[in-house]
Parts: structure tokens; sequence; C-alpha cells
């Protein structure tokens, strides 16, 4: 039986587990262009642990044993229970961004012996769906940070922010990073992503009050290559997510993203990923 490709641009979080006597997250990462899990006529996934998935963008449908197909949209929180068959997924020809972890251990065992989270209710919405993303996003320390930063602590900041999630709170404000921790806030100043557009170096450099080259020094001593080629390896990756989705052509996404025009933006392409922009999309999404 041939097998659809799948286009989805996966970036993992965590190369390795987070292990704490509180709880462990197992894996983590970012699915942008795919179609999620348990599309028929795939088989419904049935995990050995809990998974967590907000949706950053797009819509699609859940259901399990107990829910029947329910819509689901940019904004939604799905929890999925051990041994629980269930489908998450989008509709037919139609491709969404997710943000995904999956956990296990004695404070998931607690939220759920408490009722905080139930196989009866595995769907939440939540508003300021953006802010409620960064936060996720912020509980992975970033790379140079990592090995700093006890397990038990990146756990716990895991349960919180889904604790005040359920709760149905809104979205806090974040809190500033500290001060000595410039690259974090370069590279998140940076980066594109969905509905942001990465600032200028020169404009992250003046934001944190370094001169630009003494910033880009800086930058390239911690990070091994300099601001701008990560400004724009950000662009890029965003672009091969805009081309798995299939909604633009070459030439809007360029033309969105910033690129002078599309025959740079084909080069710039070919660079990070090794192919062009149209042999890069017939290979995912088989369309010329």
């Amino acid at each position: 039986m041939s097998h659809r490709p799948d286009p989805t641009i996966k970036t993992r979080l965590l190369l390795r587990p987070v292990k704490s006597p509180i709880g462990t997250i197992r894996l983590g990462g970012i699915n942008q262009g795919g179609f999620g899990i348990g599309r028929p006529p795939d088989p419904r996934r049935k995990l050995n642990c809990y998974g967590f998935t907000y949706i950053m963008n797009g819509a699609g449908l859940y259901a399990d044993a107990s829910t029947p197909e329910t819509p689901v949209k940019k904004g939604d929180l799905i929890i999925f229970f051990p041994a629980r068959p269930h489908q998450c997924c989008t509709r037919p020809g139609e491709y969404w961004d997710e943000l995904w972890f999956e956990c296990e251990g004695p404070a998931f065992d607690l939220m759920r012996k408490t009722g905080m989270i139930s196989p009866d209710r595995p769907l939440h919405h939540t508003q300021e769906s953006d802010q409620w993303f960064r936060r996720f996003f912020q509980i992975i320390p970033p790379v140079h940070l990592r090995e700093k930063t006890p397990p038990q602590v990146i756990v716990s900041r895991f349960v919180a922010v889904l604790t005040e999630l359920l709760a149905g709170g809104e979205a806090p404000e974040e809190m500033p990073a500290p001060a000595e921790d410039w690259l974090t806030q370069a590279c998140e100043m940076l980066a594109t992503h969905e509905g942001v557009k990465g600032l200028e170096p020169a404009d992250v450099a003046q934001k944190l009050g370094f001169s630009y080259e003494s910033f880009r020094k800086k930058f390239r001593q911690a990070v091994g290559f300099a601001p701008g080629r990560f400004h724009l390896d950000s662009r890029i990756d965003r672009a091969a997510a805009l081309l798995h989705q299939g909604r633009h052509t070459i030439k809007e996404i360029a033309a969105q993203l910033d690129f002078c025009d599309e025959f740079y933006f084909s080069r710039c392409f070919k660079r990070r990923f090794g192919q062009s922009p149209r042999a890069f999309r017939r290979r995912v999404r088989g369309s010329t």
C-alpha cells in the first residue's frame, strides 16, 4: 500500500527527554504545514503517555472513542491520554501548524486524578493564542541555557503554564528576559514565524543597547555565524512552511517575506535546502 508524502516541516525542541522526580517531558516540537495524525484512511494513533498539541495556525478535526468528530482551530489545546486511540488532523487538502509535547509522570497523573485534565474534556479553547504559544514555546530554555536549568524547573514551568490555561485565565504578559540573557532576546527578535516578521540585525542591536559591530561579533562568537545569516535562514524556514501549505505562489512568498525579487529568494532557498523552491514544493506536494 502506498503512503501519502508527509509535507510537514518538523522542528524538535528537545533532543533528549527532560526527566525529573515530578514528571518527564519526553518529546516536544513544532510541526509546520502538516496534516496531523490519524487522518483517514490512516488508523487512529494511540500514545503510551500524555500528549498536548497547541494549534498555532489552521483548522481541522478531533475525534476519539467518546468524542465525535469535533472542529478544532487556531488557539485550541488538545490533550491526548495514554492508551486512548484518537485522530487529530486537518481536512483533505488543508494543513496546519502545531506545537506539541509528550509527557508522563506524577504531576500529570495528579492533574488527571483531580479532574484538572480528563478524557471527557480533551479540547480547550484559548483567547490570545499568540501569547499562549509564546508561553509554551519559552518553557524549553534556549540551547545555551538548557544545561544550566534544572529539569524539575522546566517541568514545573510546563505544569504551571498548562494549569493557567486550563483555569481559563488570560495569557499574562511575558516577563522580560534577564538583562544578561541578551542572546535569547536577540534570537527571538531576529526570528520570523507565523504572524511575526523578524527585525533586521541593526534594529536588534539598537534595542539591546549594542553598537551593530559589537552585536555582530558577540552573536557570531555565541552562535557560530552572523545575526544576518540567522535572520535570513529564519525567513527561508518560514518560506519552506508556506511552500508546504501550498496556498501561495513562489512570487507571493518572496514578496511576503521581503525578498527583493523571486530570483534572489530562489538563490537563498537553494543555498539552505539544496534545491530550488519549485523543486522543493514538487517533492513535498507533488505539484508543479
